[in-house]
């Protein structure tokens, strides 16, 4: 009976993996038109529900749009745990509270893309996506010209950017 479950179990296994690989050539055909497509890739590919869920280029890009969410979630998390040290200096606050701010937003508008896209309303998936953008584009530019340039918040920026830009790549390939 064991040796059974153990060949069902692999069985399950091989099928899913076929049927994950079956998705990612439409995954791999988006993402040779980003500026990163490994990254494109691999932000789709590892999501859990990119082997169920992306049967579609729609649902591709709700998987693409959740990634950068996820993103920006513990992006904000990270400036959450920063925010609660005692130590910090006036103006290294005022950049983390706007920052943190922005991502709070930018949560928000990545939610409302996912809406416009189950919606299939390409233009609203765009303008939300482009001030998703901007939002955390303010962030960087808050750590640039103020005190408080914090390396990491820097680095989860440019990450954040690449994984909206991407979802804004296949959204364009949709319309």
């Amino acid at each position: 009976m064991n040796q059974f479950t153990g060949v069902l179990f692999l069985c399950i296994v091989l099928l899913s993996s076929f049927l994950g690989n079956a998705d990612s050539g439409m995954i791999s055909d988006l993402c040779k038109h980003s500026d990163d497509p490994k990254l494109c890739l691999s932000s789709i590919i590892s999501r859990p529900e990119s082997g169920e869920f992306a049967g579609t280029s729609n649902q591709i890009e709700i998987i693409a749009i959740s990634a950068a969410s996820a993103n920006a979630s513990a992006t904000s998390s990270y400036i959450k745990n920063k925010l609660g040290n005692e130590d910090l200096e006036p103006a290294t606050e005022a950049t983390l509270e706007d920052c943190q701010k922005n991502y709070l937003d930018a949560v928000e508008q990545l939610d409302d893309s996912i809406s416009a896209m189950l919606a299939n309303a390409h233009a609203d998936v765009d303008v939300w996506l482009k001030a998703a953008i901007s939002a955390i584009e303010s962030c960087g530019n808050a750590l640039e010209s103020r005190a408080g340039n914090d390396v990491e918040l820097s680095q989860r920026n440019d990450m954040f950017l690449k994984l909206c830009k991407n979802a804004l790549m296949i959204n364009k390939m949709l319309t």
